[in-house]
């Protein structure tokens, strides 16, 4: 273990100068600050690392894409950099599919005090600090592993010693997914290699003391030995992730012991909300529950504005008089005149009425001949049909693409089950 504890701040997925996608139509200030969001997430994820005093900053994976070349992502990255190296900070970053190393090295100037890390088979680069080994960092597989390209004696984790205090990272694109109980597993994906899940195991059994993740999906699991973790992204895009979002400031102390704050420093949170209203419901109620389910969110820190997605459900007059326009204005202007004075944040709605569900015939005779041989057809076949369907998406050459890589997990990691349920609830609503 490290003779000297020490703090560090962990961020992913800056994106930054990457367009927020699915907030609808903003206002002049709102637009403004949707333009500006990853940008003020990553000068608060400097701020973080100065506040803090952390001795160095790990970023692993997708700072920016490559493809856009944005002036103002970089100028930004870089001021970010000088001003962590006016304060002797160091940077190490693990580049992930959207932000090459080739992007790096050709693209963003870097002071003397950013290292870039390069994939499984480099040598571990070691944190230090007046003279002392704090910790070592080890990349254990990229979005680009594959057992075949490997030469030598292979990835170092398979060579992992106990010692020091070790970091080993899997950035952003790195194709394994984690079960609830942290147990890496990989993508079922054409052409996709195992390899990376392997060595996510390997580094678990060889207790690789902290894995620190960079696809910008939160979560942090303990398993044995190793504490998984991923801070989420610094300013999430879309209504994928929600709640707060910003970084994560790790302390290690002498002995080795791991301890992670979540910092929020997003300006802008999303916010999915499911509702169900029922025939009885009226417009009182309606709105009294909507405003207690915002009230049981707290603001954090920076946040400036939510976007909130009510995905409604039901049945009945109120609910289905949410199709005309009218309805729904009414009902926002009714709801933010009952959270008058209570929030700290501005607030944008957006409704997404759900499908109705499955209406259960009371007897045989009820059902329609189609609905009865719709449910046969997926009892016997729907299995078979999600997974044919799945494997004729994921072979599509669209989805290799890179920018298509959110859109090819979410296909990829799909409930089979909740496919069959939802296709159910949509028989129930056309063929009953």
């Amino acid at each position: 273990m490290s003779r000297h504890g020490f703090r560090f701040v962990h961020a992913t997925n800056l994106r930054l100068d990457e367009p927020l996608i699915g907030t609808g139509p903003l206002s002049g200030p709102d637009r403004e600050l949707a333009e500006q969001a990853t940008i003020l997430a990553w000068e608060g994820v400097v701020e973080t690392c100065l506040s803090s005093q952390a001795e160095f900053l790990l970023l692993t994976g997708n700072c920016f894409d490559h493809r856009t070349q944005s002036l103002r992502a970089r100028v930004s990255l870089e001021r970010g950099f000088e001003k962590l190296d006016a304060h002797h900070i160091d940077v190490f970053v693990v580049p992930g599919h959207l932000d090459p190393a080739s992007a790096w090295k050709r693209w963003v100037q870097m002071p003397p005090n950013v290292t870039l890390i390069g994939d499984e088979q480099q040598e571990p680069v070691a944190v230090v600090r007046n003279g002392s080994v704090l910790a070592s960092l080890l990349t254990i597989a990229t979005a680009e592993t594959d057992e075949t390209n490997w030469t030598g004696a292979g990835p170092v984790v398979l060579e992992h010693q106990a010692g020091t205090y070790h970091i080993g990272i899997l950035p952003a694109g790195t194709p394994v997914r984690w079960k609830k109980d942290g147990q890496p597993e990989a993508l079922n994906q054409p052409g996709v290699s195992s390899s990376a899940a392997s060595l996510a195991q390997t580094a678990i059994d060889r207790g690789i003391d902290l894995i620190a993740c960079g696809e910008g999906l939160p979560f942090t699991h303990r398993k044995r030995n190793s504490l998984i973790h991923d801070p989420g992204p610094a300013q999430s895009l879309s209504k994928n992730v929600t709640g707060s979002c910003g970084c994560s400031v790790i302390d290690v102390d002498a002995e080795g012991e791991t301890r992670i704050d979540d910092i929020a420093i997003a300006p802008i949170r999303w916010e999915d909300i499911t509702l169900s209203i029922e025939r009885h419901t009226n417009w009182n109620d309606l709105v009294e529950r909507m405003a207690l389910m915002v009230m049981e969110r707290v603001a954090d820190n920076d946040e400036q504005l939510w976007v909130m997605n009510w995905r409604v459900k039901g049945e009945g007059k109120l609910f289905d008089s949410l199709r005309e326009r009218e309805s729904e204005t009414e009902m926002w202007d009714l709801l933010e005149g009952e959270l008058d004075g209570e929030t700290e944040v501005r607030r944008i709605h957006r409704l997404e009425r759900m499908t109705k569900q499955l209406l259960e015939p009371e007897s045989l005779e009820e059902a329609t001949g189609l609905q009865i041989d719709f449910e046969e057809i997926l009892k016997e076949e729907g299995s078979n049909l999600v997974e044919l369907v799945r494997h004729e998406l994921l072979e599509s050459d669209w989805i290799k693409r890179a920018d298509a890589e959110l859109v090819r997990m979410a296909i990829a990691q799909a409930s089979r089950r909740k496919i069959e349920r939802q296709a159910e609830a949509t028989a129930g609503h056309w063929l009953h």
